[in-house]
């Protein structure tokens, strides 16, 4: 058996100074050399017992050192150094190695520095990433053991717990991102899982092993089951890495077995939940999961039908043939929902998606329901947002009503651009310039009042002249034009479209006696040279005028 009794020497100074860099993200402090173990065994490697978990862990902990000391492989030992030669002699050794036995033969030097461990275990770990070698071959082995003791943190570290091939955890603990990648190809389809679940639990967004673990799903054989899909869709939504190809290979399993779950509505609701935060807008998953809750009304609670519609709602879908989903979800009562923020959320659905009754819109306006909002605390920006959107709809539509929202609500609700927004809608004015160039003939950022802005506003006769904004404002013969800039947090995903909060607004500044000039992303391109960029507001405005108001 394997024993080690941890008297490694770490040449540090004082404990002190161990301290500093205990955490993971500290700066490792470069020594001269570690004098090995004395009491390494020289036994077979393959020997059995309690100490396989503690070499587990010693090997997670070696791939988690890698990362943290790629400044100490460029180190160079000063030329007046007495182990100049030997220093030369273990890396031509190095160097020399074509296999682990050979590589390994170097770690039996009585005199290994940390940076020829390094080097050593780099090897090895490029080596089981092209599959050259297998973590099994080494990890057990007591000249590699000797390695993790040279390269490990902190001998006080307890990661007795983790085998390589056998433990998500040591992927987890892997510090090196393009390391960790390397190990995933050694998991299991449910422990790649895991890994994503965990990567979102710890809230560590590493492009990489993100990267590597959706390749190595998708390109699983294994299909997913909806328990697997909602959990992969959940951490994916939660981390915003919406990769194309495993979204797509998610929504086609689902799409499979939602026929075989016959009344378990939880799973179902976090894939509809998810797919409407990362704004996935996979139409045949959507109709399938409509389907379902549509022909299982009888087990589905209210909440999984006014997720479902939210979720509609964002992506601005309305499955055909689903009549009677909607018909549930209009016979809702804002009691059927735990959280009167959950009945606001589901009434600004219908009405993004054209279904609201008159008593859902009021339901939201009245002084009762503020007041339920306000219990939970301040009311969200987001929210308030959507009750000013509510009230104008109220407004248009309903002109003679009297209920309406509450000034108070209104109050103070900022709305600006974010970074991205304001460099692509600054790129659409600057292109604007060349047509409209008087300040008398275009308003920017301009505030609807109902709950968001709008990039300009500007009016233009029948033959696309511009017209100053004071003449046009009660002249019916010239049309007022309303600027959106879509970019791309604006619009859906898969199936690229305008959001359902873009659609009603746009919906909005038609009620208000604009035509919308839409500019999304997919066709507006900065980074074009002017001309083109011209000929395209020009070609749109055309279109704009030419077409009727929905």
């Amino acid at each position: 058996m394997l024993k080690f009794n941890g008297l490694v020497i770490w040449r540090l100074g004082t404990r002190a100074m161990i301290r500093k860099y205990s955490s993971p993200s500290a700066t490792v402090i470069k020594t001269e050399k570690f004098e090995s173990p004395k009491s390494i065994s020289d036994k077979n490697p393959n020997n059995g017992g309690p100490e396989g978990k503690e070499n587990g862990g010693l090997v997670a902990s070696v791939f988690a050192s890698l990362n943290s000391l790629d400044n100490e492989v460029s180190s160079k030992p000063s030329p007046k150094s007495v182990k100049l030669n030997r220093n030369q002699i273990l890396d031509n050794e190095i160097a020399k190695a074509d296999d682990v036995n050979s590589l390994l033969v170097v770690a039996e030097n009585p005199v290994v520095s940390r940076r020829h461990a390094l080097k050593m275990v780099s090897i090895l770990s490029d080596w089981s990433g092209k599959k050259k070698v297998k973590i099994s071959d080494f990890e057990r082995d007591p000249r590699f053991l000797k390695l993790c003791r040279i390269l490990a943190r902190s001998s006080s570290k307890d990661m007795s717990s983790i085998t390589v091939t056998e433990d998500l955890n040591t992927v987890l603990e892997i510090t090196g991102d393009d390391e960790a990648a390397r190990l995933i190809t050694n998991l299991s389809l449910p422990q790649m899982i895991k890994v994503m679940k965990a990567l979102h639990q710890k809230g560590r967004r590493s492009t990489p092993l993100l990267r590597a673990v959706s390749h190595n799903i998708t390109n699983h054989n294994e299909s997913l089951d909806l328990k697997k899909s909602a959990d992969l869709l959940f951490a994916m939504a939660a981390l915003n890495f919406p990769d194309p190809p495993l979204m797509d290979k998610i929504c086609n399993d689902v799409i499979n077995s939602l026929q075989s779950n016959k009344d378990k509505p939880a799973v179902v609701n976090s894939i509809v939940v998810s797919l409407g935060l990362l704004r996935y807008r996979h139409e045949a998953v959507l109709i399938a999961i409509a389907d379902w809750i549509q022909s299982r009304k009888a087990v589905c609670r209210a909440s999984d039908i006014a997720s479902a519609i939210i979720t509609f709602g964002t992506v601005d879908f309305v499955p055909p043939q689903c009549e009677e989903l909607f018909q549930a979800a209009l016979s809702l009562k804002e009691e059927d929902l735990v959280k009167p923020s959950s009945w606001l959320d589901l009434v600004f659905s219908l009405l993004t998606l054209n279904q609201a009754k008159k008593e859902h819109l009021i339901s939201t306006l009245r002084p009762e329901f503020i007041d339920k909002l306000l219990a939970a605390g301040e009311i969200p920006i987001p929210a308030r947002r959507k009750l000013m959107a509510i009230d104008a709809y109220v407004g248009f539509q309903y002109p003679d009503h009297s209920q309406r929202l509450l000034e108070d609500v209104a109050v103070g609700v900022p709305i600006v651009y974010t970074k991205e927004k304001a460099f692509y809608v600054q790129s659409i004015m600057d292109t604007f310039k060349s047509l409209v160039s008087a300040e008398a003939f275009m308003k920017k950022e301009c505030y609807s009042g109902m709950g968001f802005l709008y990039d300009a506003e500007f009016a233009v006769d029948s033959k696309c002249h511009p017209v100053p904004l004071q003449k046009a404002e009660n002249n019916k013969s010239v049309h007022r034009i309303a600027v959106l800039g879509l970019d791309y947090h604006d619009m859906t995903r898969k199936t690229v479209v305008p959001l359902g909060v873009n659609q009603l607004y746009t919906r909005l500044l038609e009620m208000k006696g604009f035509k919308v000039l839409h500019i999304p992303y997919t066709e507006f391109n900065p980074r074009d040279n002017l001309v083109t960029r011209v000929q395209y507001i020009e070609k749109r405005i055309k279109e704009v005028i030419g077409t009727k108001p929905l």
